[in-house]
């Protein structure tokens, strides 16, 4: 691997340790991963949902504005305050959005062979230490996988909330305006 291990582990007899136990922490490990990549999917999942629904919302307002049967008139100050805020708020709605749904940094459950099987792993060591130093690596870069995939979910979660809280807060500012303009 080219990049510096964000987790490498503290065991130091790891010829000690017996394969079984090497397989039984791969194999919980890769349950995590995959826990974890779900939960990537889901993010990206509810950033389209919202995007959808952040598009048929400004749409219907957009719609209404132009529309015969809209009180909204175009002389009206606060019309241009409204139309202004509504855009700052889109533009950054749609850059988080796009930033959650755009494709990030994929980090796959195994590794090629070109990061497990090479001649220093085995280099005086037995056919069954060789396999166990093939199983600590992997568990070492599958750690490192679990890590940097926290890290992006933290980050994509916080931008999450934040997108949610601005679509909130747009739809909230359309229905103000909206109902304002019919009552008035």
């Amino acid at each position: 691997m080219s990049e510096q291990l964000l987790w490498e582990s503290d065991v130091v007899d790891w010829e000690k340790i017996s394969v079984d136990s090497y397989k039984f922490v791969l194999d919980q490990a890769k349950e995590h991963l995959n826990e974890i990549i779900e939960e990537s999917q889901a993010i990206t999942k509810r950033g389209m949902s919202i995007l959808l629904s952040y598009i048929a919302a400004l749409s219907g307002l957009l719609g209404y504005a132009f529309s015969e049967k809209s009180k909204i008139t175009h002389g009206s100050g606060w019309i241009i305050c409204f139309s202004i805020c509504i855009a700052i708020l889109s533009i950054y709605s749609f850059t988080l959005l796009f930033q959650l749904i755009y494709p990030k940094g994929v980090f796959y459950k195994g590794s090629p062979p070109k990061q497990i099987f090479y001649n220093e792993v085995f280099t005086d060591l037995s056919a069954e230490e060789g396999h166990k130093n093939v199983l600590y690596n992997e568990i070492e870069r599958m750690q490192d996988r679990i890590e940097r995939m926290v890290i992006s979910n933290a980050k994509r979660s916080a931008q999450y909330r934040r997108t949610l809280k601005i679509s909130l807060l747009l739809i909230a500012i359309a229905i103000f305006i909206i109902v304002r303009a019919i009552y008035d």
